[in-house]
């Protein structure tokens, strides 16, 4: 969470709180199931919500006073993003990150200074920001508070920040006129399928201006070159007119940076536009030749379940997501390792204990470093994003990590039906014959008196009982499945712990 680089710890538990309290039906909002969601004892979730009723009531002066029971409070008048904005706009982290990079001499003192703080304080508060930084291959200067390091990774790390954190909500940069940016996008030749990726690209340039203003320009852009032979990806967007004295070099770096962040990060899914990213270019055949070479390892590994080879438009949509992340690392993970948005991985996440995870980190991991060395640094970065697409493609699930479910319920009640469908939207579920015993991970039974005492031998020591009402609601079988992707997890995690042993 990049709540938890810029937000003190009572600010996340507020955030958490209110991203709970949006996600639970109205039917279910209590203090009890937040608690439980959170897994705070009730009073300390009584006192954390006590704390966020009282930002709610400042961030939304048209709020009730009167109106300080959870069961009573209409939450629909505050969003997730404005609560987020309004916490992070507090944060002293936040203030100091901007004010260096904004800030035409900024100094780690007179920040203090400004803010009544000390150095080792700030210091202190700054740790977490400062291992986000690494993971973008970046530092902070302990004297001017400004970023260090790449300059085209400096431009990935503002955007990602200045995007997450104000989302479209507002404009982020009081040094920079919008009219002026959309002057400049307005003459360009670009186009938008989708009006989130014009405010997208509104945030860039205003990076762009600024740095360029403070005169840190792109001195290198050798591994674009490298890659698209140093055609253009589109036509330049900055002009000799807007910045004369940008050397010229400096100035056509720019161009291939937004071009690239244009035509690659900000492009929209194969799935939802009609036209599918088309560089319109010749691009190095030695990527060609790593995204060949990767689909052939998922086919190896996957074999039973790549049925992607007979459908030429999924195989197209797969090789365009691999060409597009390991370019795009290509370019910005040379200079040192790279780890993007992986920052944020959090142990509960089934993508530290998958095996497609870990069998795209080793295929990634193991390139050749003198050939693809940004695609070697960021490998870890490009595991993460493969990990969230390739599942929509193929079934990635090895069988020995499938958690087997058995279902006992009223025969004929057409909740039998209910339940195994919901539950087979689960690719990691094997449903068990009734009649098997050994194998069994899930018994979910409709008599509370099941399993036997005679049975209980049959079955394995850790099998765990789910007790299901005939008269579930829909809550309850989101629940459900919630509750089993739970087991499946914990399946994982004991697989990982037995070898790590061994």
């Amino acid at each position: 969470m990049l709540e938890q680089v810029f937000l003190v710890k009572q600010d996340v538990e507020k955030y958490r709180m209110l991203s709970v309290i949006k996600a639970l039906p109205p039917q279910e909002l209590n203090l009890s199931n937040i608690s439980n969601r959170m897994s705070f004892t009730y009073q300390k979730t009584y006192n954390i919500f006590q704390a966020l009723l009282e930002d709610i009531m400042e961030v939304v002066p048209t709020m009730d006073p009167k109106a300080t029971k959870i069961e009573s409070i209409d939450f629909s008048m505050i969003a997730i993003d404005t609560y987020r904005l309004y916490l992070v706009q507090n944060s002293i982290v936040f203030q100091a990150f901007n004010y260096g990079l904004t800030n035409a001499n900024p100094s780690f003192e007179a920040f203090s200074n400004e803010h009544f703080t000390s150095k080792s304080t700030l210091n202190r508060r700054m740790s977490a920001f400062r291992t986000f930084l690494k993971h973008f291959g970046l530092k902070i200067s302990n004297s001017t508070l400004e970023i260090k390091g790449d300059e085209k990774n400096i431009r990935w790390m503002a955007y990602f920040v200045y995007w997450y954190i104000y989302h479209g909500q507002e404009w982020p940069f009081r040094l920079i006129q919008q009219d002026s940016i959309d002057g400049i996008i307005d003459r360009s030749d670009k186009t938008f399928s989708n009006p989130i990726t014009y405010i997208q690209f509104e945030y860039f340039l205003a990076i762009s201006r600024i740095r360029l203003i403070k005169r840190n320009y792109i001195n290198n852009m050798d591994t674009y070159d490298d890659v698209f032979n140093n055609q253009k990806l589109g036509s330049d967007v900055l002009r000799r007119e807007d910045y004369s004295i940008v050397p010229t070099n400096a100035l056509d770096n720019e161009n291939k940076l937004i071009n690239l962040f244009h035509k690659m990060v900000f492009q929209t899914s194969a799935e939802i536009y009609k036209e599918p990213m088309n560089f319109d270019v010749r691009i190095n055949p030695k990527f060609y030749a790593l995204v060949y070479h990767f689909i052939d390892f998922l086919k190896e590994h996957y074999r039973d379940d790549m049925t992607v080879y007979h459908n030429q438009k999924v195989l197209k949509d797969i090789m365009t997501y691999v060409s597009r992340d390991i370019i795009f690392y290509y370019i910005m993970a040379n200079d040192g390792i790279v780890k993007g948005n992986y920052y944020d991985k959090d142990p509960e996440d089934t993508k530290h204990f998958s095996s497609l995870y870990q069998d795209i980190l080793t295929f990634f991991s193991g390139v050749d470093e003198e050939e693809y060395k940004g695609v070697k640094n960021a490998a870890e970065a490009i595991a993460y994003d493969l990990y969230q697409i390739l599942p929509s493609y193929i079934n990635t699930i090895r069988k020995e990590d499938y958690i087997h479910v058995k279902v006992l319920v009223d025969p004929g009640n057409p909740t039998e039906e209910v339940v195994l469908r919901n539950i087979r939207t689960l690719e990691f579920i094997d449903v068990v014959p009734s009649d098997q015993y050994s194998n069994v991970d899930v018994l979910i039974t409709t008599l509370d008196v099941l399993p036997r005492d005679e049975e209980m031998e049959l079955y394995p020591d850790n099998m765990q009982v789910v007790s299901w009402n005939i008269t579930a609601s829909r809550t309850d079988y989101i629940w459900l499945l919630v509750r089993l992707n739970s087991v499946y997890v914990n399946k994982l995690k004991a697989r990982d712990a037995k070898k790590a042993k061994k």
